[in-house]
């Protein structure tokens, strides 16, 4: 895995990714801007061909990142992973939720799942080095014009028959001496890899850390 440093003001969650995961900006909207545009011509190209296709997915994205950070989202993580060159969708969306309580939190988390079938009803409680995590895996669905590239959890948005199965871990993790939770999002149509990338999610929310003073990155990291 490998860390994405910028300069960070304080209370910016900072996470390390696998290194064929794409990095999108959301505090600063031109780079939001400017992250969705390479994002979209690395995977498509700059061919006549795909313009159309760009043009669309382009628009997608950029509705979908500035939704979410007008809800506090920091950064979006995009897989480009292959796994036997067969592609890897999946997300993630870094959030912090300023003033929220995980206990109260929790507690309405676990009345949901009780009254919910399937994935929805998985819920766990642990604590890592950051401090206590709140896990739920649910099930979801995707527009299919995303899911090949986000595995973002959209809603069934133009009806049926743009919406795909998919699944969504959700965390929520109480840093020690903190009052804001993290909340982490991520999606991903492969419903038959879950076990393995719920694992793949577990070991990228054990490198979250939040940062609680100004950090510039050195030379060594740049």
């Amino acid at each position: 895995m490998t860390g994405h440093p910028a300069a960070r003001p304080a209370g910016f969650v900072t996470l390390e990714l696998p290194e064929d995961w794409v990095v999108v900006e959301l505090a600063d909207d031109a780079e939001r801007v400017r992250s969705v545009e390479a994002l979209v011509d690395r995977q498509l190209g700059r061919a006549d061909e795909w313009a159309t296709l760009r043009r669309t997915l382009r628009g997608q994205l950029l509705e979908q990142t500035a939704r979410a950070a007008a809800h506090r989202g920091q950064l979006m993580g995009v897989s480009l992973m292959e796994v036997g060159g067969v592609p890897i969708p999946a997300s993630v969306t870094v959030h912090t939720l300023p003033g929220q309580d995980l206990e109260a939190l929790g507690r309405t988390v676990l009345a949901e799942a009780s009254g919910a079938e399937g994935l929805a009803a998985s819920v766990d409680l642990t604590e890592g080095e950051l401090g206590v995590i709140l896990r739920r895996v649910r099930a979801g669905t995707v527009r299919t014009d995303l899911a090949g590239l986000t595995g973002e959890d959209g809603g069934t948005g133009g009806g049926e028959d743009r919406a795909l199965e998919s699944f969504v871990v959700d965390y929520w993790i109480e840093p020690h001496g903190s009052t804001d939770l993290v909340y982490l999002a991520f999606s991903s149509p492969l419903v038959g890899a879950r076990d393995a990338l719920v694992s793949l999610f577990d070991a990228i929310v054990g490198t979250v850390q939040t940062v609680n003073v100004m950090h510039e990155p050195s030379a060594l990291e740049n």
